[in-house]
């Protein structure tokens, strides 16, 4: 019982002295972890800072054959290709070990999505053609960078297509 109340002490402790510095300033956008049974931030609420507002998009991920869900913080005002941006890099290192993902926005709300491989292949661990893109993981793959980039419950501005492309192939299902 001891340890638990000073463990709440410490927590409480440290949320009040970061609330009140007031120095305090935030990247562009960041990732925040969350499981499915334990929300660390709750996606409804939008924060308010000096700099402007700050939305939270969902990440949806698989970790160890299990969904989590990550959520992005993103500048309200950022324009439409920043916000894919930052959503495409989490995808990325959260997902693909960092493989390089490229997005690409049309003026008719439709977006390219072009998988890449490192330039120097033997020094990744991981590789989209033998990793991500074989048989067995080829449809999580295409979910996964698919359903993450509709953002389906987001109100805003957003695309409505994806298409992806892998050494200039479109990448389908069969």
């Amino acid at each position: 019982m001891n340890k638990l109340a000073v463990t709440v002490i410490l927590i409480a402790t440290t949320l009040l002295s970061t609330a009140c510095d007031s120095n305090y300033k935030s990247s562009s956008s960041s990732v925040i972890s969350s499981s499915q049974d334990t929300q660390i931030l709750d996606p409804s609420i939008e924060t308010k800072e000096a700099v402007g507002k700050i939305i939270n998009m969902p990440i949806e991920i698989l970790s160890k054959e299990e969904k989590q869900v990550k959520y992005v913080q993103i500048k309200e005002d950022s324009s439409l290709q920043e916000k894919i941006d930052s959503i495409v890099k989490t995808i990325s290192e959260e997902c693909f070990n960092g493989l390089t993902i490229k997005a690409t926005i049309y003026r008719n709300n439709s977006a390219t999505v072009e998988l890449k491989e490192l330039d120097d292949i033997k020094a990744s661990r991981a590789t989209w053609k033998d990793d991500y893109l074989n048989s067995q993981n080829r449809e999580q793959t295409i979910n996964i960078i698919v359903k993450n980039m509709l953002q389906e419950e987001y109100k805003g501005a957003w695309i409505k297509t994806v298409q992806l492309y892998y050494e200039g192939e479109l990448i389908t299902l069969n």
